[in-house]
């Protein structure tokens, strides 16, 4: 995980602050495509993403591990490929359930 927070801050360069001129949205795990909605219709300086990688998702159900592996790295790409857009990235990683994760967030960029 540090090589990839290393890679997203580099990139990031302090635009994971909340903003007035910026719109934030969540960006489910399954819908990492800038070629539909908001990240297809809004400039990448205009808009930032929350994303999360929480385990209370995968502890769900039976995953195979690989289908784990595949899905996450796909989101830590799509992160990365955001952020060398110019659209600011939040990426949250935790135990909590995505409701509970991203209340906070919510308050804080509304």
């Amino acid at each position: 995980m540090s090589v990839f927070t290393e890679q997203l801050a580099e990139l990031q360069g302090g635009r994971t602050a909340a903003s007035a001129d910026r719109r934030w949205v969540f960006v489910p795990d399954d819908q990492l495509t800038d070629q539909l909605g908001w990240l297809a219709r809004e400039e990448p300086g205009d808009l930032g993403i929350v994303l999360t990688e929480t385990t209370a998702k995968w502890g769900k159900r039976p995953y195979h591990r690989q289908k784990v592996v595949c899905a996450l790295a796909s989101q830590r790409h799509c992160a990365l490929e955001q952020a060398r857009r110019g659209v600011a990235v939040r990426y949250l990683v935790s135990t909590l359930a995505i409701p509970a994760l991203l209340r906070p967030q919510a308050i804080e960029l509304g």
